[in-house]
């Protein structure tokens, strides 16, 4: 997994684009609705553990969620 891959964005950025709090998308997660590795990546080297996502991937899961095409963020 590539870090710096410009894909990957962090948790506020995410919750900008999806227009979803920090804490549903990092509860979503624990709730395994977004796999780690796919939609999401934890930094664990530093102590405040860094939050990462892939948004375009994200959205494409939550539009799963919710039905084709029914995702609306910004």
């Amino acid at each position: 997994m590539n870090l710096f891959n410009s894909d990957w964005v962090t948790a506020q950025e995410a919750s900008e684009k999806l227009g979803f709090s920090e804490k549903s998308l990092r509860c979503w997660c624990e709730c395994g609705y977004l796999k780690n590795g796919t939609h999401w990546h934890r930094n664990e080297e530093k102590d405040d553990a860094l939050f990462f996502y892939q948004v375009e991937l994200c959205k494409q899961e939550m539009s799963s969620w919710w039905g084709r095409d029914a995702f609306v963020g910004p």
